[in-house]
């Protein structure tokens, strides 16, 4: 059965305005087990089970979904949005939390990026230095990598003859 075929027979049985755990995860672009893990993680509120056995989700939980894939895209984790959905519906508090998190989190990544043009400057001098010992017929990287290996395993295998 396609989709699109079980998307039909899903719309008879239930009223348009109902919104299961399926549509809310079609609605919102994610996967059920997705809406799932949230619920389980304190990020979205399960609804409770009606005497129907269907849950019904209403528009805020679209909303906190999409908002949770806009977080995760801009680098937050999960339990930094749940913080900042813990103050959802506070008006003025909820907006000043969301600028204070973006503002630390631009200047994390500030520091992540000098940290990372640190590491390729690094680099780049290993390289070019490996370049000019490989010219002459050595790898330092090589030699020093291996230079313990041989020491620790030579030395085991002393120990084991019993020198």
């Amino acid at each position: 059965m396609s989709s699109t075929t079980k998307r039909k027979l899903r719309a008879e049985v239930l009223p348009a305005k109902r919104r299961t755990i399926g549509r809310l995860a079609e609605e919102a672009g994610v996967n059920v087990e997705t809406v799932r893990f949230y619920e389980r993680r304190g990020l979205l509120r399960q609804p409770k089970t009606p005497a129907s056995g269907w849950r019904v989700y209403d528009s805020s939980a679209v909303w906190i979904l999409h908002y949770i894939k806009l977080g995760r895209q801009l680098g937050f984790t999960l339990s930094e949005l749940k913080a900042l959905l813990a103050k959802v519906g506070t008006g003025r508090p909820f907006c000043k939390s969301v600028q204070e998190a973006y503002e630390l989190k631009i200047r994390l990544l500030g520091h992540r990026i000098e940290q990372m043009k640190r590491m390729r400057r690094d680099l780049k001098k290993a390289l070019a230095d490996c370049m000019k010992q490989s010219a002459r017929g050595n790898c330092p990287i090589a030699e020093r990598c291996s230079a313990p290996l041989v020491v620790s395993l030579g030395q085991k295998q002393e120990a084991r003859n019993g020198h």
